[in-house]
């Protein structure tokens, strides 16, 4: 055989082709994996793509709804913080239904909704003990005093108009202001004691 074309055969043996590799399942998988865990944080922490929208706030609408839009607006929104803050909330619970055969639900209250807050304002100062009438329940209770000292008059007006007005609650009544608060404080400066739900009734309720 001729030499020449040995060396030409195995020189074209040796030439560069064109072929294709089948890529491997798994980087398919994971890209998909990647792809569906990056729309997941999208989804929660985007904020709808809005650049007014951030952390801890999910949505524009959940912003637009906190943005306070007037004198009760703004006692609204710091009194649900005091709600929280003072543990108003692990005893009648983030829905104001509180917890039965324990404490007694806030939402719907005939005592919360009185129409005005002389007797409220006299509990969350000085406390409530014994027997009482809520939405046709009988209840014992032993709501310890003290709350209202730690709040001024006008963060005490805050808490109440939250309490009062939280519609999620169903409930509609109106806005205290810090002078309401502060005249009931003045009558009642002088007492350590609870009140017993009859004190409260032979009071006017505003």
């Amino acid at each position: 055989m001729n030499p020449e074309l040995k060396n030409s055969s195995a020189n074209e043996s040796n030439e560069p082709s064109v072929g294709f590799t089948p890529v491997p399942v798994v980087l398919f998988l994971l890209l998909g994996v990647l792809v569906y865990f990056s729309q997941l944080y999208l989804d929660k922490y985007g904020g709808g793509f809005n650049a007014k929208v951030y952390q801890p706030y999910d949505s524009w609408k959940m912003v637009q709804d906190l943005q306070p839009k007037g004198e009760g607006d703004l006692l609204f929104a710091k009194g649900k913080k005091f709600y929280s803050d003072l543990g108003c909330i692990a005893c009648h619970q983030a829905t104001g239904m509180g917890t039965p055969g324990q404490f007694p639900p806030l939402a719907g209250s005939e005592w919360v909704l009185a129409p005005g807050p002389n007797r409220m304002i006299r509990i969350i100062q000085n406390g409530l003990e014994g027997p009482i009438k809520i939405k046709d329940t009988d209840w014992a209770l032993a709501m310890p005093g003290g709350l209202g000292t730690v709040l001024s008059d006008a963060d005490f007006a805050a808490l109440l108009t939250f309490v009062r007005g939280n519609k999620e609650w169903g409930n509609n009544a109106s806005l205290i202001t810090p002078e309401q608060v502060k005249a009931v404080r003045d009558q009642i400066k002088d007492r350590q004691t609870p009140w017993h739900a009859d004190e409260l009734l032979a009071i006017p309720d505003k």
